[in-house]
């Protein structure tokens, strides 16, 4: 196996770490806008709930915490 002077090895290193933070960066991006979305969607499916039933602000609290306590995160 032909050996890479430590020179080329840290220089192709240097030139490889920037791709990955801008790989790294827009995935975040992604994941930050997809997350905004859901917040966005949940936000308007709770107010939709409220007014056609005026009661679901008074029982979401006790059907989120059923449902934290019921799903396994982990597996979903």
């Amino acid at each position: 196996m032909k050996e890479i002077a430590p020179d080329s090895k840290s220089k192709g290193l240097q030139k490889g770490v920037p791709l990955v933070a801008t790989d790294t960066d827009r995935l975040l991006h992604e994941l930050q806008f997809e997350v905004d979305q859901l917040r966005l969607e949940l936000t308007a499916l709770k107010n939709f709930m409220k007014a056609v039933n005026p009661s679901f602000a008074e029982q979401f609290p006790q059907l989120l915490e059923k449902t934290i306590h019921d799903v396994d995160t982990e597996t979903h």
